[in-house]
């Protein structure tokens, strides 16, 4: 049997995991959309080669197996509460909204329900589960972005930033991961991640350096534990329909979508 998926957020991430699955998996069944801008929802709807309803968020809940969020950090929280109380399954992408909202995993045992996390624009989250598992020390992440992939973000406005007179790469942001979610909250989404995987929101050091001289996001994780030392980086070239996204991003949610149904071919 087709596991129903419903999608909520009809953004750049939305768009291509709703492509991705009208296409490339059988096992899903994309049955509806839901976006607070319900018009981009029906535009979407119209251009896939199937034709998912269009429906409000809790409409969509009642009738899916499997909820996909790529809304926002905001009602990431709300919609995951949602899903687990209707016993549904459900893949975050706005993982910055978990940050704080710990109970919802152990909901989620309860309701024996799993909460999918893609691993986004980073590499190297298995080690960091890994040695979580015997102690961490210290996690640092250092973000690289071109100064565009930052605009309209709270903490560039508040501190009235001025992006295009940045012509060499400049640190504008040090902090914790839980303050860079705050600031930056659909541009360092990695952070709310590497957090969750490792040492949690405010032990996990965040730096966002903004430099004119490259053109793709690229992410670099120093950890230090009882097991050593690990550093890995990533870099991603931007989605070409947004650059605050990491096109690897979403790669990332589609491979998670398939490890899903691949648990479904085999029967676990």
């Amino acid at each position: 049997m087709r596991v129903k998926v419903g999608i909520i957020g009809c953004g750049t991430i939305g768009s291509q995991l709703s492509r991705a699955i009208a296409t490339e998996m059988p096992e899903l069944n994309l049955v509806a959309l839901s976006d607070i801008k319900m018009e981009r929802a029906r535009e979407l709807a119209q251009h896939l080669p199937i034709k998912p309803q269009v429906l409000t968020t809790d409409e969509l809940i009642d009738l899916v197996d499997l909820v996909v969020e790529s809304a926002s950090k905001e009602i990431a929280a709300e919609i995951v509460e949602k899903a687990l109380k209707r016993g549904k399954d459900i893949m975050v992408m706005s993982t910055g909204g978990l940050l704080g909202k710990e109970a919802l995993f152990s909901l989620a045992r309860e309701k024996n329900c799993y909460i999918h996390l893609p691993s986004g624009a980073l590499a190297g989250l298995d080690g960091v589960k890994s040695a979580a598992g015997g102690g961490i020390d210290s996690v640092t992440l250092t973000t690289r972005k071109p100064p565009a992939g930052l605009k309209g973000a709270p903490y560039i406005i508040k501190n009235k930033i001025d992006l295009n007179s940045i012509k060499e790469e400049k640190s504008i942001f040090e902090g914790t991961a839980e303050e860079a979610i705050e600031g930056f909250p659909q541009n360092v989404n990695v952070s709310a991640t590497l957090s969750l995987a490792g040492i949690g929101p405010q032990k996990t050091k965040v730096r966002i350096v903004a430099d004119p001289n490259i053109d793709r996001n690229i992410h670099q994780i120093e950890i230090e534990g009882k097991f050593g030392r690990l550093i890995c980086m990533t870099e991603n070239f931007p989605s070409p329909s947004n650059p605050k996204t990491s096109f690897l991003a979403i790669l990332s949610a589609i491979a998670t979508l398939k490890g899903i149904t691949a648990r479904i071919k085999v029967g676990t």
